[in-house]
């Protein structure tokens, strides 16, 4: 093995001790009251060696979070948005969900009361306008672009709902498991738009 791939390897293996400590941190606080020498200390490196990777927590938050990020666009863009919507959008349901349970407890952390709200509605944002298209195919054809929007809305809600319960419960289910579970629910939710309620009007007109 040569130094220079020794050396990537222990750049590498320091950032997963600097993230799982940055993960275990944020369950218990805010990023605000996070401190490098806290986090230096809890994975036992020295402050010099956090400072070669990041300029300060926030910048490690950041760089985490935009990874995270570039994972879940390119599964966008593999898998959904470039191959058609709704015909592939299991798979990229299906991809999104190994994205999570990947790092089910970053994400935990990130959804939990100390996480970063700014991040998740990038992401609920990221969502939305493939999502629209997705839940038109669904809809009827009458629905109304507006009852749309307020459709979407409810959805991305409830998919972070979904979400953020299976992390919590540790990810028992499989990807695959979720993936269906959430098509299903996206499909006879939104099929059901327009369909008299009990008083007898109607969603759409």
């Amino acid at each position: 093995m040569t130094d220079s791939l020794k050396q990537e390897r222990r750049y590498r293996r320091t950032e997963t001790l600097i993230l799982n400590g940055l993960t275990t941190l944020l369950q218990h606080k805010s990023i605000k009251e996070i401190t490098v020498r806290e986090l230096a200390d809890l994975v036992d490196i020295n402050r010099s060696t956090f400072y070669l990777h990041y300029t300060d927590i926030y910048d490690l938050l950041e760089k985490t979070e935009q990874r995270l990020l570039q994972q879940l666009t390119a599964a966008i863009n593999d898998k959904w948005e470039n191959q058609g919507a709704p015909n592939h959008f299991f798979e990229f349901l299906e991809q999104a969900f190994t994205i999570l349970s990947e790092n089910a407890l970053l994400c935990s952390a990130l959804m939990g009361p100390n996480g970063d709200i700014a991040f998740l509605r990038t992401i609920e944002t990221l969502f939305r306008d493939e999502g629209v298209k997705t839940l038109r195919a669904f809809a009827p054809k009458e629905l109304r672009d507006q009852d749309l929007q307020y459709a979407i809305s409810f959805a991305l809600a409830g998919c972070m709902g979904l979400v953020e319960r299976w992390l919590n419960n540790g990810c028992q289910e499989t990807p695959t498991h979720m993936a269906e579970l959430t098509l299903l629910l996206l499909r006879e939710g939104t099929t059901s738009i327009g369909t008299p309620p009990l008083h007898g009007a109607m969603v759409y007109r």
